[in-house]
């Protein structure tokens, strides 16, 4: 008698969820690119039983014979026990969107199939870790090694996501590349550094992925920080200056708060990362005691960049710190952004090349025109 599995890249059990249609029990992502797949009745029946390595008797049911056939059609069952993508477990959703959850498991699946080591950071990880009140991010964010980030978005593509290419992709610049969502609603950024601190893009990598601890989503084990070093990120992430403005008292209180949840072990953190200088001062505030140590920190190469109001301005200063083999490519796309891109600015993917062509030009005008102002 033949055997088959199931098979995903992610499934959760739904049968007591109350954010979809009652009669859905099963949501699955098939191995083949495609939205999640709703399983209900005959076929939620059959599927959870390859799951859970109870096989119907195939040899004398026809109709479940039927249904496996159909479930492997449609990326949701294998013949080999071995199959990368086989799964054995159906887990309910511990994130409040199922669909955010199976995109994070997703997301490790491609990136293990395409060999780059991840770590999921920020979201819903830091609500569990009682590091932040709020559950639901509107996005993934994931970190990877320098290059990674480009491998990791060829082979999203396939799956409905959309590299944003900004003049600084593929230089050591730009902290994260996004890739825009299709029908999946659920955007994610790929960061290869993290703004803030002076440890190089390696060494801040290697920190992150030997420190990680297992997690799970849509039954995929994946990677996220431990509470300490999560801690750290989150309360850089709240020192981010935002269009060249400093943060305000509210976002030195709020790292301030996350810092002093975690403990004082995120000063040993804050060393290895060298982020003493962006965090001084929220460790005013949650460990005192400690914060002189930081007043002649420097400050990461790029902080003075971050703090320039005008755009166009901060980008023309930022192609001196772009090795030279990569400044011509980007100052083209400072000037002339690709053709896609400009498609996402306009959210129009269908945009014709004359529209993109005199958005183009549009653009152009109104950075000359805020250089201009600026003199």
């Amino acid at each position: 008698m033949q055997q088959w599995f199931a098979a995903g890249n992610g499934a959760l059990d739904l049968s007591q969820s109350d954010t979809v249609a009652r009669e859905y029990e099963i949501a699955v992502t098939p191995i083949v690119p495609g939205p999640p797949v709703l399983l209900f009745g005959e076929g939620a029946v059959v599927w959870r039983q390859l799951a859970t390595a109870e096989a119907p008797p195939l040899r004398h049911d026809e109709g479940a014979l039927a249904i496996v056939h159909d479930l492997e059609q449609m990326g949701l069952a294998v013949k080999a026990p071995s199959h990368p993508a086989r799964l054995s477990a159906l887990p309910r959703p511990w994130l409040s969107s199922f669909r955010h959850e199976l995109v994070y498991a997703l997301l490790q699946r491609v990136a293990t199939a395409a060999g780059i080591d991840m770590v999921f950071i920020k979201g819903p990880t830091l609500r569990a870790q009682g590091l932040r009140e709020r559950e639901h991010s509107g996005d993934v964010d994931c970190w990877v090694l320098p290059g990674d980030d480009i491998r990791l978005a060829a082979a999203m593509r396939s799956w409905g996501w959309t590299p944003l290419i900004l003049p600084f992709t593929g230089t050591t610049i730009g902290h994260s590349l996004t890739l825009v969502a299709g029908e999946w609603g659920c955007a994610i950024d790929v960061h290869t550094s993290f703004p803030g601190m002076r440890a190089h893009p390696d060494e801040a990598f290697r920190l992150l992925r030997e420190s990680a601890e297992p997690r799970s989503f849509a039954g995929v084990r994946a990677w996220t920080p431990p509470r300490d070093v999560h801690a750290v990120l989150s309360a850089l992430h709240d020192m981010r200056p935002h269009n060249g403005v400093a943060p305000s008292d509210h976002a030195v209180e709020k790292a301030s708060t996350v810092l002093c949840a975690a403990g004082r072990g995120v000063v040993t953190v804050i060393d290895r990362l060298d982020a003493g200088y962006v965090l001084r001062a929220p460790l005013e505030r949650s460990f005192a005691e400690v914060a002189n140590r930081y007043n002649d920190s420097l400050p990461p190469r790029d902080w003075g960049l971050r703090m320039e109001t005008a755009s166009s301005l901060r980008h023309l200063k930022t192609l001196k710190f772009v090795p030279v083999r990569y400044r011509l490519r980007a100052l083209v796309r400072l000037v002339w952004p690709t053709v896609e891109t400009m498609r996402i600015a306009l959210e129009d993917p269908r945009a014709t090349h004359r529209t993109v062509f005199f958005a183009r030009v549009k653009r152009v005008g109104v950075s000359a025109r805020k250089l201009t102002a600026r003199r």
